[in-house]
C-alpha cells in the first residue's frame, strides 16, 4: 500500500507510470534449482507465474486507491492480464492507466533478461523519460569494496558500469545508456508479515 500511494501520488500529478515486477518474494529460482536439482524451464515458468502474481497484488492495491491500471504480461492468463502490446501500453499510460508488467522479464517471457533489463527494454519501447528504480538498501554499492562503500549520489553510465555496481546489472545500464533513458533510485522498505523490515 505504501508504494501504491506514492505511485497514486505521482499519477495524480499527472505523471504516466509504467511498472516492472519480479516475483522473488513468491519464488526464488535459483533457490529453488540448487536445493532440488530439478531443470531450470520450470523454475522459469513458476517464476513468471510469481512475478503475475505480484502484478496482480499490486494492480488490487492501486485500484482500491481509485487508479485504474492494466497488466500486460508474455504469460497468458486472460482472466487477469492483457498480453503485452507496446501501443496497447502506451494508449494505456494517455489515459492516465498504470500500466503493470508481470511475466519473467517484465512480460517478454524471456527468461535470459533479468527484471533490470526487461525495464529498461520496457522504457525504451514506452520512450520513458525516465527508470527508476526501488531497491532494498541505502544507495549504489561498489561490489568490489569490502565494507560496501555507497557511490556518490550522481554518477555517469561509464562509472556504475566500470565501477560494477551491484543495484543494477550491467546490461540494463548499458541499454539505459545507449538509449538516453537516465535512471534513478529509491529507498523501498517493505513490511513482510512477521514486522521485518525488507
Amino acid at each position: 500500500m505504501q508504494i501504491s500511494r506514492e505511485v497514486a501520488s505521482a499519477c495524480r500529478l499527472g505523471v504516466e507510470v509504467a511498472i516492472v515486477l519480479g516475483g522473488r518474494n513468491f519464488f526464488c529460482g535459483d533457490s529453488w534449482l540448487s536445493d532440488t536439482g530439478f531443470d531450470r524451464p520450470t523454475a522459469y515458468q513458476i517464476g513468471m507465474m510469481a512475478t503475475v502474481m505480484n502484478s496482480i497484488l499490486l494492480q488490487s492495491a492501486l485500484e482500491k486507491l481509485e487508479i485504474k491500471t492494466r497488466v500486460q504480461s508474455a504469460f497468458a492468463l486472460p482472466e487477469v492480464d492483457e498480453p503485452y502490446s507496446r501501443q496497447r501500453a502506451i494508449r494505456h499510460l494517455e489515459k492516465g492507466r498504470v500500466v503493470i508488467f508481470g511475466g519473467i522479464g517484465a512480460g517478454t517471457g524471456n527468461p535470459v533478461f533479468t527484471t533490470d533489463a526487461a525495464a529498461a527494454l520496457r522504457a525504451s519501447e514506452l520512450n520513458a523519460d525516465a527508470m527508476v528504480k526501488g531497491v532494498s538498501v541505502n544507495g549504489i554499492y561498489d561490489s568490489h569494496s569490502g565494507n560496501g562503500h555507497v557511490v556518490p549520489e550522481h554518477i555517469s553510465y561509464r562509472e556504475a558500469v566500470s565501477g560494477n555496481f551491484t543495484s543494477m546489472d550491467t546490461m540494463a545500464i548499458t541499454y539505459c545508456e545507449e538509449n538516453g533513458i537516465p535512471g534513478s533510485y529509491f529507498k523501498c522498505i517493505m513490511w513482510r508479515p512477521s514486522g521485518h523490515v525488507d
